[in-house]
Protein backbone atom coordinates (compact mmCIF):
# COMPACT_ATOMS: atom_id res chain seq x y z
CA UNK A 1 0.00 0.00 0.00
CA UNK A 2 1.48 3.41 -1.00
CA UNK A 3 2.72 5.65 1.82
CA UNK A 4 3.38 9.35 2.26
CA UNK A 5 7.07 8.63 1.82
CA UNK A 6 6.38 7.03 -1.57
CA UNK A 7 4.46 10.12 -2.67
CA UNK A 8 7.23 12.42 -1.40
CA UNK A 9 9.86 10.48 -3.39
CA UNK A 10 7.88 10.67 -6.64
CA UNK A 11 6.97 14.35 -6.16
CA UNK A 12 10.49 15.33 -5.08
CA UNK A 13 9.32 17.05 -1.91
CA UNK A 14 9.45 16.39 1.82
CA UNK A 15 7.07 14.04 3.65
CA UNK A 16 5.80 17.00 5.70
CA UNK A 17 4.75 18.80 2.52
CA UNK A 18 2.86 15.71 1.38
CA UNK A 19 1.14 15.49 4.77
CA UNK A 20 0.06 19.12 4.53
CA UNK A 21 -1.49 18.59 1.10
CA UNK A 22 -3.26 15.38 2.16
CA UNK A 23 -4.62 17.07 5.31
CA UNK A 24 -5.88 20.12 3.42
CA UNK A 25 -3.43 22.66 4.82
CA UNK A 26 -2.91 25.84 2.83
CA UNK A 27 0.72 26.12 4.01
CA UNK A 28 2.25 24.83 0.78
CA UNK A 29 2.96 26.57 -2.51
CA UNK A 30 0.72 25.90 -5.52
CA UNK A 31 3.65 24.22 -7.29
CA UNK A 32 4.27 21.82 -4.40
CA UNK A 33 0.56 21.00 -4.21
CA UNK A 34 0.48 20.33 -7.96
CA UNK A 35 3.43 17.92 -7.73
CA UNK A 36 1.99 16.10 -4.72
CA UNK A 37 -1.46 15.68 -6.27
CA UNK A 38 0.10 14.42 -9.51
CA UNK A 39 2.08 11.83 -7.51
CA UNK A 40 -1.03 10.81 -5.56
CA UNK A 41 -2.92 10.27 -8.80
CA UNK A 42 -0.01 8.32 -10.32
CA UNK A 43 0.27 5.73 -7.55
CA UNK A 44 -3.41 5.68 -6.52
CA UNK A 45 -2.89 6.73 -2.89
CA UNK A 46 -6.03 6.72 -0.69
CA UNK A 47 -5.74 8.28 2.80
CA UNK A 48 -7.00 6.23 5.73
CA UNK A 49 -9.67 8.57 7.08
CA UNK A 50 -10.24 6.60 10.28
CA UNK A 51 -6.53 6.66 11.10
CA UNK A 52 -6.38 10.39 10.46
CA UNK A 53 -9.25 11.03 12.88
CA UNK A 54 -7.62 8.85 15.56
CA UNK A 55 -4.49 11.00 15.22
CA UNK A 56 -6.55 14.10 15.93
CA UNK A 57 -7.04 15.28 12.35
CA UNK A 58 -10.37 16.50 11.08
CA UNK A 59 -12.25 14.49 8.47
CA UNK A 60 -12.29 15.85 4.93
CA UNK A 61 -15.96 16.58 5.47
CA UNK A 62 -17.77 19.89 5.93
CA UNK A 63 -21.04 20.05 7.81
CA UNK A 64 -24.06 21.93 6.50
CA UNK A 65 -27.15 22.70 8.61
CA UNK A 66 -30.13 24.44 7.00
CA UNK A 67 -33.73 24.89 8.20
CA UNK A 68 -35.41 22.94 5.37
CA UNK A 69 -33.89 21.06 2.42
CA UNK A 70 -37.30 20.91 0.69
CA UNK A 71 -37.34 24.70 0.34
CA UNK A 72 -35.92 25.67 -3.11
CA UNK A 73 -33.80 28.45 -1.58
CA UNK A 74 -32.04 26.18 0.89
CA UNK A 75 -31.80 23.32 -1.63
CA UNK A 76 -30.08 25.56 -4.19
CA UNK A 77 -27.63 26.82 -1.56
CA UNK A 78 -26.91 23.24 -0.48
CA UNK A 79 -26.28 22.06 -4.03
CA UNK A 80 -23.82 24.90 -4.71
CA UNK A 81 -22.01 24.19 -1.43
CA UNK A 82 -21.76 20.47 -2.17
CA UNK A 83 -20.38 21.03 -5.68
CA UNK A 84 -17.80 23.56 -4.45
CA UNK A 85 -16.67 21.38 -1.55
CA UNK A 86 -16.44 18.29 -3.76
CA UNK A 87 -14.20 20.11 -6.24
CA UNK A 88 -11.84 20.81 -3.32
CA UNK A 89 -11.86 17.18 -2.18
CA UNK A 90 -14.38 17.50 0.64
CA UNK A 91 -17.62 15.65 1.22
CA UNK A 92 -20.64 17.52 2.61
CA UNK A 93 -22.63 16.18 5.54
CA UNK A 94 -26.07 17.81 5.26
CA UNK A 95 -28.85 18.10 7.81
CA UNK A 96 -32.16 19.98 8.04
CA UNK A 97 -33.19 21.37 11.42
CA UNK A 98 -36.88 21.72 10.54
CA UNK A 99 -36.75 25.27 11.96
CA UNK A 100 -36.29 23.75 15.45
CA UNK A 101 -33.59 24.87 17.87
CA UNK A 102 -33.43 21.52 19.67
CA UNK A 103 -32.88 19.63 16.40
CA UNK A 104 -30.23 22.15 15.34
CA UNK A 105 -28.38 21.59 18.64
CA UNK A 106 -28.51 17.82 18.22
CA UNK A 107 -27.23 18.03 14.64
CA UNK A 108 -24.35 20.29 15.66
CA UNK A 109 -23.36 17.81 18.37
CA UNK A 110 -23.44 14.89 15.93
CA UNK A 111 -21.33 16.76 13.39
CA UNK A 112 -18.77 17.56 16.07
CA UNK A 113 -18.64 13.87 16.94
CA UNK A 114 -18.00 13.13 13.25
CA UNK A 115 -14.99 15.48 13.37
CA UNK A 116 -16.15 17.67 10.49
CA UNK A 117 -13.50 20.11 9.31
CA UNK A 118 -15.85 23.09 9.40
CA UNK A 119 -19.49 24.12 9.52
CA UNK A 120 -21.75 26.06 7.18
CA UNK A 121 -25.01 27.06 8.83
CA UNK A 122 -28.24 28.91 8.22
CA UNK A 123 -29.16 29.38 11.89
CA UNK A 124 -32.70 29.22 13.26
CA UNK A 125 -32.47 32.03 15.77
CA UNK A 126 -30.33 33.89 18.29
CA UNK A 127 -29.67 31.11 20.81
CA UNK A 128 -26.39 29.92 19.36
CA UNK A 129 -24.37 28.63 22.31
CA UNK A 130 -23.96 25.26 20.54
CA UNK A 131 -22.24 27.00 17.62
CA UNK A 132 -20.15 29.05 20.05
CA UNK A 133 -19.04 25.79 21.70
CA UNK A 134 -18.07 24.39 18.31
CA UNK A 135 -16.00 27.52 17.56
CA UNK A 136 -14.10 27.10 20.83
CA UNK A 137 -12.77 23.77 19.55
CA UNK A 138 -11.17 25.60 16.63
CA UNK A 139 -13.70 24.69 13.95
CA UNK A 140 -14.29 27.50 11.45
CA UNK A 141 -17.94 28.41 10.91
CA UNK A 142 -19.51 30.30 8.03
CA UNK A 143 -23.06 31.59 8.41
CA UNK A 144 -25.06 32.32 5.28
CA UNK A 145 -28.38 34.07 4.59
CA UNK A 146 -28.44 35.46 8.13
CA UNK A 147 -25.82 36.35 10.78
CA UNK A 148 -24.81 34.04 13.60
CA UNK A 149 -25.48 36.14 16.71
CA UNK A 150 -22.83 36.08 19.48
CA UNK A 151 -20.52 33.74 17.53
CA UNK A 152 -17.26 34.70 15.83
CA UNK A 153 -17.88 33.56 12.27
CA UNK A 154 -17.82 34.66 8.67
CA UNK A 155 -21.17 35.81 7.28
CA UNK A 156 -22.62 35.92 3.78
CA UNK A 157 -26.01 37.46 3.06
CA UNK A 158 -27.85 39.57 0.52
CA UNK A 159 -28.93 43.21 0.70
CA UNK A 160 -32.35 42.37 2.16
CA UNK A 161 -33.22 45.84 3.45
CA UNK A 162 -31.97 47.79 0.42
CA UNK A 163 -33.75 45.37 -1.94
CA UNK A 164 -37.02 45.76 -0.05
CA UNK A 165 -36.67 49.54 -0.30
CA UNK A 166 -36.16 49.29 -4.08
CA UNK A 167 -39.15 47.05 -4.76
CA UNK A 168 -41.44 49.09 -2.48
CA UNK A 169 -40.37 52.34 -4.14
CA UNK A 170 -41.13 50.72 -7.49
CA UNK A 171 -44.74 50.24 -6.37
CA UNK A 172 -44.87 53.78 -4.97
CA UNK A 173 -43.64 55.11 -8.32
CA UNK A 174 -46.63 53.37 -9.90
CA UNK A 175 -48.80 55.66 -7.77
CA UNK A 176 -49.82 53.16 -5.07
CA UNK A 177 -50.62 54.62 -1.65
CA UNK A 178 -52.09 51.49 -0.05
CA UNK A 179 -49.27 48.92 -0.15
CA UNK A 180 -49.45 45.94 2.17
CA UNK A 181 -46.38 43.93 3.15
CA UNK A 182 -47.12 40.29 3.98
CA UNK A 183 -44.74 38.19 6.03
CA UNK A 184 -44.87 35.35 8.51
CA UNK A 185 -44.51 35.83 12.25
CA UNK A 186 -41.14 34.05 12.53
CA UNK A 187 -38.61 36.44 14.06
CA UNK A 188 -35.75 35.74 11.68
CA UNK A 189 -33.21 38.21 10.35
CA UNK A 190 -34.21 38.14 6.68
CA UNK A 191 -37.90 38.81 7.28
CA UNK A 192 -37.13 41.56 9.82
CA UNK A 193 -34.79 43.28 7.36
CA UNK A 194 -37.27 43.07 4.48
CA UNK A 195 -40.07 44.53 6.59
CA UNK A 196 -37.67 47.27 7.73
CA UNK A 197 -36.83 48.11 4.11
CA UNK A 198 -40.50 48.25 3.14
CA UNK A 199 -41.24 50.46 6.17
CA UNK A 200 -38.34 52.78 5.35
CA UNK A 201 -39.62 53.37 1.82
CA UNK A 202 -43.19 53.95 3.06
CA UNK A 203 -42.07 56.43 5.72
CA UNK A 204 -39.97 58.30 3.18
CA UNK A 205 -43.04 58.62 0.93
CA UNK A 206 -45.22 59.56 3.95
CA UNK A 207 -47.53 56.63 3.25
CA UNK A 208 -49.12 54.53 6.05
CA UNK A 209 -47.27 51.30 6.83
CA UNK A 210 -49.37 48.12 6.64
CA UNK A 211 -47.67 44.89 7.65
CA UNK A 212 -49.74 41.70 7.60
CA UNK A 213 -48.27 38.81 9.58
CA UNK A 214 -49.41 35.20 9.35
CA UNK A 215 -48.38 32.05 11.16
CA UNK A 216 -49.00 30.01 14.27
CA UNK A 217 -49.40 33.13 16.41
CA UNK A 218 -51.01 35.57 13.97
CA UNK A 219 -53.37 33.21 12.15
CA UNK A 220 -53.67 32.07 8.54
CA UNK A 221 -52.82 34.25 5.57
CA UNK A 222 -56.25 33.48 4.15
CA UNK A 223 -57.98 35.08 7.15
CA UNK A 224 -55.59 38.04 7.16
CA UNK A 225 -56.19 38.75 3.46
CA UNK A 226 -59.94 38.37 3.91
CA UNK A 227 -59.89 41.07 6.56
CA UNK A 228 -57.57 43.39 4.57
CA UNK A 229 -59.48 43.12 1.30
CA UNK A 230 -62.78 43.88 3.01
CA UNK A 231 -61.46 46.88 4.94
CA UNK A 232 -62.37 50.47 4.07
CA UNK A 233 -58.81 51.11 2.81
CA UNK A 234 -58.23 47.91 0.89
CA UNK A 235 -54.65 47.56 -0.42
CA UNK A 236 -53.96 48.18 -4.09
CA UNK A 237 -50.55 46.50 -4.00
CA UNK A 238 -48.93 43.63 -2.09
CA UNK A 239 -45.27 42.95 -1.33
CA UNK A 240 -44.67 39.31 -0.27
CA UNK A 241 -41.43 38.85 1.69
CA UNK A 242 -40.72 35.31 0.44
CA UNK A 243 -41.48 33.01 -2.48
CA UNK A 244 -43.43 30.64 -0.23
CA UNK A 245 -45.70 33.47 0.92
CA UNK A 246 -45.98 34.72 -2.66
CA UNK A 247 -47.38 31.41 -3.89
CA UNK A 248 -49.81 31.24 -0.99
CA UNK A 249 -50.97 34.82 -1.51
CA UNK A 250 -51.41 34.37 -5.27
CA UNK A 251 -53.51 31.31 -4.62
CA UNK A 252 -55.75 33.28 -2.26
CA UNK A 253 -56.08 36.21 -4.65
CA UNK A 254 -56.99 33.86 -7.49
CA UNK A 255 -59.62 32.19 -5.29
CA UNK A 256 -61.16 35.60 -4.69
CA UNK A 257 -60.99 36.49 -8.42
CA UNK A 258 -58.77 39.51 -7.74
CA UNK A 259 -57.24 40.60 -11.04
CA UNK A 260 -53.47 41.28 -11.14
CA UNK A 261 -52.31 43.97 -11.77
CA UNK A 262 -55.60 45.73 -12.64
CA UNK A 263 -57.05 45.42 -9.13
CA UNK A 264 -53.92 44.44 -7.19
CA UNK A 265 -50.27 44.99 -8.07
CA UNK A 266 -48.08 42.20 -6.75
CA UNK A 267 -44.33 41.82 -6.12
CA UNK A 268 -42.30 39.26 -4.17
CA UNK A 269 -38.90 38.74 -2.60
CA UNK A 270 -37.26 35.64 -4.18
CA UNK A 271 -37.73 34.42 -7.69
CA UNK A 272 -39.54 31.11 -8.15
CA UNK A 273 -40.29 28.76 -11.05
CA UNK A 274 -43.97 29.63 -11.37
CA UNK A 275 -43.22 33.37 -11.51
CA UNK A 276 -42.73 33.20 -15.28
CA UNK A 277 -45.36 30.52 -15.91
CA UNK A 278 -48.41 32.29 -14.48
CA UNK A 279 -50.12 35.21 -16.22
CA UNK A 280 -49.36 37.91 -15.49
CA UNK A 281 -45.72 37.08 -14.81
CA UNK A 282 -44.52 38.10 -11.33
CA UNK A 283 -42.12 40.95 -10.58
CA UNK A 284 -39.55 39.72 -8.06
CA UNK A 285 -36.38 40.48 -6.16
CA UNK A 286 -33.97 37.78 -7.32
CA UNK A 287 -31.29 36.58 -4.93
CA UNK A 288 -27.96 35.15 -6.21
CA UNK A 289 -28.70 31.92 -4.35
CA UNK A 290 -26.16 29.62 -5.99
CA UNK A 291 -23.48 32.29 -5.70
CA UNK A 292 -24.31 32.68 -2.01
CA UNK A 293 -23.68 28.97 -1.45
CA UNK A 294 -20.56 28.90 -3.61
CA UNK A 295 -18.94 31.88 -1.91
CA UNK A 296 -19.82 30.52 1.55
CA UNK A 297 -18.17 27.19 0.73
CA UNK A 298 -15.08 28.89 -0.72
CA UNK A 299 -14.76 31.07 2.36
CA UNK A 300 -14.93 28.04 4.64
CA UNK A 301 -12.37 26.19 2.52
CA UNK A 302 -10.07 29.21 2.74
CA UNK A 303 -10.35 29.10 6.54
CA UNK A 304 -9.43 25.43 6.81
CA UNK A 305 -5.82 24.82 7.77
CA UNK A 306 -5.59 28.05 9.74
CA UNK A 307 -5.00 27.88 13.49
CA UNK A 308 -7.25 30.80 14.39
CA UNK A 309 -10.19 32.66 12.91
CA UNK A 310 -9.14 36.30 12.68
CA UNK A 311 -11.00 39.24 11.21
CA UNK A 312 -14.30 37.52 10.36
CA UNK A 313 -15.66 38.58 7.00
CA UNK A 314 -19.10 39.99 6.33
CA UNK A 315 -20.00 39.77 2.65
CA UNK A 316 -23.23 41.25 1.30
CA UNK A 317 -24.26 40.20 -2.21
CA UNK A 318 -26.47 42.35 -4.42
CA UNK A 319 -29.94 41.29 -5.51
CA UNK A 320 -31.73 42.13 -8.76
CA UNK A 321 -35.17 43.63 -9.25
CA UNK A 322 -36.66 41.63 -12.11
CA UNK A 323 -39.43 43.66 -13.73
CA UNK A 324 -42.31 41.60 -15.10
CA UNK A 325 -46.04 42.23 -15.48
CA UNK A 326 -47.63 41.87 -12.03
CA UNK A 327 -46.52 45.33 -10.86
CA UNK A 328 -48.21 47.00 -13.81
CA UNK A 329 -45.12 47.22 -16.03
CA UNK A 330 -44.58 45.60 -19.39
CA UNK A 331 -42.15 42.72 -18.97
CA UNK A 332 -38.62 43.83 -19.69
CA UNK A 333 -35.85 42.15 -21.60
CA UNK A 334 -33.94 39.84 -19.19
CA UNK A 335 -30.81 41.94 -19.72
CA UNK A 336 -32.58 45.08 -18.46
CA UNK A 337 -32.56 44.64 -14.70
CA UNK A 338 -32.63 47.16 -11.92
CA UNK A 339 -29.75 46.83 -9.49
Amino acid sequence: MPTLADIAKIAGVGVMSVSRVVNGSRRVTPEVERKVRAAIKRIGYEPNEAARILKGHRARVVGLIVPDLADPFYATCANAIQETALAAGYMTLMAASGHRDDVERQQTKIMMQRHVAGLLVIPNGIHNDHFAAARKTGIPIVSLDRPLVNVQSDTLMVDNRAAAVRVTEHLINHGHKHIMCISNDEEIFTKIERIAGYSQAMRRAKIPIRVCLSGRVSGSLSDQLEFALNSSSSPTAIFATSNVLAVEALRELQRRSVRIPEEMAFVAFDDFDAATLVRPTITVVRQPIAELGKQAANLLLARLGKDTLTNPSKIVLRTELIIRQSCGCCERDPAARER
